[in-house]
């Protein structure tokens, strides 16, 4: 038999298991819980997960689809549209005859026309200025060439998810790494350029260059040093023809201006590369410049590596500050995709669009 103060101290001690098993049951029911919503489509870190990209389909797990529908569906907290107001693009509205074979990319600015009215009291007559805006059409069949250096590569990743999903767009990615318009002896662009154009038959063509431009020219035996004025004029030529040998055969271009750089001394010859093709761009008919450089700048103008893209912190940078991450893929990828869709005047969706929140 057990003696008083034994008796005495099993109370407490029996009232101390029920309360330390009545803690433990909640801890785990709130455990369960928690695990279930970091498992959550919401919060499902999809945003943020580098996989090998693809360059043939778009990529399963950038999209969030419901259980019951088969239409790709957003986080609640991704924005609808851009939160920065970017620079608008560089567009020739220059005659340029339409791209066949189903396509339906145009180009147009509005066009204001004048009406007249007579005043029925006073018998004067009135102009009224209207504007026509040109229509939305459905995009119809297009083949769309994607060509450019390893920044191209980034966009074309991109580019693979956020078009992948719509069957009447054809995207071909042709890029290759370490290239430019300056090193023909590695990888001769013009010449590829014309067996891409007559194997594809593109309706647009997107090009992204200059990464590796930064360097002497050298041309009928002369150095020319990069920046000088002879090096801009001889520059300001080989993109011509790069843009000329697309339009003529029919297609459209879009060229992609790069986006700012972290190395100082690097970043300013990429503003001078860039300031180049926004001038071609002025003179080539069918050509579109279109600038990136403040989408990867801080709201001061400056180079930022990380950012909130659809309200969570994300990297968009890869660790040299020139090349784009995952999500720096699919931020550029998106805005390129809505520009088409306003440029063009066609009708396209990114598949899961990434904007950048200022």
């Amino acid at each position: 038999m057990p003696s008083k103060s034994t008796r005495e101290g099993a109370v407490p001690n029996w009232t101390l298991r029920v309360v330390l098993g009545l803690c433990v049951s909640v801890l785990i029911v709130v455990g369960f819980q928690l695990k279930n919503d970091q498992h959550s489509p919401a919060a499902a870190p999809t945003t943020t997960i580098r996989t090998t990209p693809s360059t043939t389909a778009a990529d399963p797990a950038t999209t969030i689809r419901s259980a019951t529908s088969t239409t790709p569906t957003t986080s609640t907290t991704q924005p609808s549209q851009p939160a920065k107001s970017l620079p608008p693009p560089v567009i020739n509205m220059a005659a340029f005859k339409p791209p066949g074979a189903g396509c339906r990319f145009s180009t147009g600015a509005p066009i204001p026309t004048s009406t007249s009215d007579t005043s029925t009291t006073s018998g004067a007559t009135t102009s009224t200025s209207t504007t026509t805006v040109p229509t939305i059409s459905v995009i119809g069949h297009c083949t769309v060439l994607e060509i450019g250096d390893s920044l191209g590569n980034d966009l074309g990743w991109g580019l693979a998810r956020q078009l992948g999903h719509d069957h009447e767009v054809r995207l071909v990615q042709a890029d290759k790494s370490s290239t430019g318009l300056l090193t023909p002896w590695f990888y001769n662009w013009p010449h590829k350029e014309k067996v891409l154009l007559a194997q594809y038959k593109p309706q647009l063509v997107i090009i992204t260059y200059g990464a590796n431009d930064e360097q002497n020219l050298k041309v009928d035996g002369h150095v020319l040093a990069f920046g000088s004025a002879p090096w801009v004029a001889a520059y300001t030529d080989l993109v011509a023809k790069m843009a000329t040998a697309a339009t003529g055969t029919g297609a459209y271009v879009l060229w992609v201006g790069l986006p700012i750089m972290q190395p100082n001394g690097y970043r300013q010859g990429m503003v001078l590369i860039n300031s180049v093709f926004a001038k071609v761009a002025t003179t080539v008919p069918g050509m579109t410049f279109l600038s990136t450089w403040d989408l990867f700048a801080n709201s001061r103008g400056q180079f930022e590596e990380a950012a909130r893209v659809n309200n969570i912190p994300s990297l968009m940078r890869e660790a040299d500050g020139i090349h784009l991450s995952y999500v720096g893929e699919n931020v550029i990828a998106t805005y390129v995709t809505r520009t088409i869709g306003e440029v063009y005047h066609v009708r396209v969706t990114p598949e899961a669009a990434m904007y950048v929140d200022r």
